[in-house]
């Protein structure tokens, strides 16, 4: 039996180094990158599936079973028309059916429940809309007795839309032939699982280092200046310590802002985490017991491979606005990027994101301050990915001459 920790724990190093490569690396890297994290997806569903398999025997594909015993997803009427019409033509493009909004709403909602940033900033779903309304949170909107006309346009000025009509986010689904003879819903939890990996990470990505431009624009960006649609990096503020008088400036400009009006957070590379909080945030007891307290200014601190090494943002997450769209595209990918073996689908929808207030993040530069050094690692060879089920090289064997 294949230890599905120890590829879940491949997933979360592919993962690492899918973000790594989508901010710095070449198209080459960034290619790699991806093909692994996919296949590490792969690995994982079919690891997850085999041990299913073996679970419940010939009742695989009961999909009211298995469902009974909180394995697979339900499927809306609108979700099982779709999946039994890409069953049946072995494909998930050109079907007479859409992708249905209740798939996308439903992964979004699963990301704003479980993810560890994007359940904290202020995430919304739009149907099919394609602009989304919000008020600047520092200025006030609600006025006792009569309001003079001057008040009543700035009371508008006060109302922000944003337009998301050209901020598309393009996910890829590879689907092994062997996938769609799992049946229906199989081949959804599959495509989901994917939706919700690509999702997340690409989503993640932009609210931190999104560059604004077809994409949403991230917390270390500044809100002007763009250039080609390109918005500048914010100024990093240098941090050699983290005692209370180095990070207080930072609280006090939230403060003036308005801008610490909720639980403030402190989002770190989670290398940079071990390598420069932690030893500065564990200290021994007189009883000699090892404690972890907090950053002394109080904020939640939040590990994420979307920032850079080096770097501290801190702000609070409900300032920033993520609008998805329930409106997604399903289609065959035919141009570069094809995945060996497979059918390659591209999936896309539209949403975008920005922060409230042009000072609602800070970020820190912690290059001078002192921590640990992590040890030299030894390069691994590649493992060829395993294929306990036989789905990832399963073919057509269907080897019947025409007349």
């Amino acid at each position: 039996m294949i230890n599905l920790d120890a590829i879940n724990q491949t997933l979360a190093e592919q993962r690492a180094d899918f973000f790594a490569a989508m901010k710095e690396g070449t198209p080459e890297e960034q290619e790699k990158a991806f093909d692994s994290f996919l296949g590490g997806i792969q690995d994982t569903f079919v690891t997850q599936a085999e041990q299913l398999m073996n679970e419940v025997g010939d009742k695989y594909k009961d999909e009211e079973a298995l469902v009974a015993r909180g394995l697979m997803k339900p499927l809306t009427a609108k979700e099982r028309k779709y999946f039994n019409a890409a069953v049946e033509k072995q494909t998930l493009d050109n079907l007479d059916e859409a992708f249905p909004e209740t798939s996308v709403e439903d992964i979004f909602s699963r990301l704003t429940t479980e993810h560890p940033l994007i359940s904290l900033v202020d995430a919304k779903t739009t149907g099919a809309l394609f602009k989304y309304m919000y008020t600047d949170p520092t200025t006030q909107t609600a006025f006792w007795g009569n309001v003079p006309d001057n008040i009543k346009q700035l009371l508008l000025k006060t109302i922000k839309i944003v337009n998301f009509e050209h901020s598309k986010l393009s996910g890829f689904v590879p689907v092994v032939k062997g996938f769609f003879k799992l049946g229906p819903a199989w081949l959804a939890n599959y495509v989901f699982t994917v939706m919700y990996e690509i999702m997340a990470a690409s989503i993640e990505l932009a609210i931190v280092k999104g560059t604004g431009k077809q994409q949403p624009i991230g917390m270390t960006k500044k809100l002007s200046g763009a250039v080609d649609g390109v918005y500048p990096d914010k100024d990093r503020i240098p941090l050699a310590d983290l005692e209370p008088v180095s990070l207080a400036g930072v609280r006090a400009n939230l403060a003036e802002d308005k801008m610490d009006n909720g639980q403030v957070a402190a989002l770190v590379h989670p290398v940079t985490y071990w390598t420069k909080l932690f030893p500065h945030l564990a200290f021994k007891t007189d009883e000699g017991k090892w404690v972890l307290t907090n950053l002394p200014t109080g904020e939640q601190i939040v590990k994420t491979y979307a920032c850079d090494e080096e770097e501290l943002i801190v702000g609070v997450p409900k300032n920033y606005l993520l609008a998805i769209s329930g409106q997604t595209e399903l289609k065959k990918y035919e141009e570069t990027l094809a995945i060996e073996d497979m059918d390659l689908f591209i999936a896309k929808f539209f949403g975008t994101g920005l922060a409230k207030h042009q000072n609602a993040f800070y970020v820190y530069d912690l290059s001078s301050m002192p921590g640990a050094t992590a040890p030299t690692k030894d390069e691994e060879a590649d493992v060829k990915r395993p294929d306990p089920t036989g789905l990832l090289n399963e073919t057509d064997t269907d080897t019947t001459e025409e007349p």
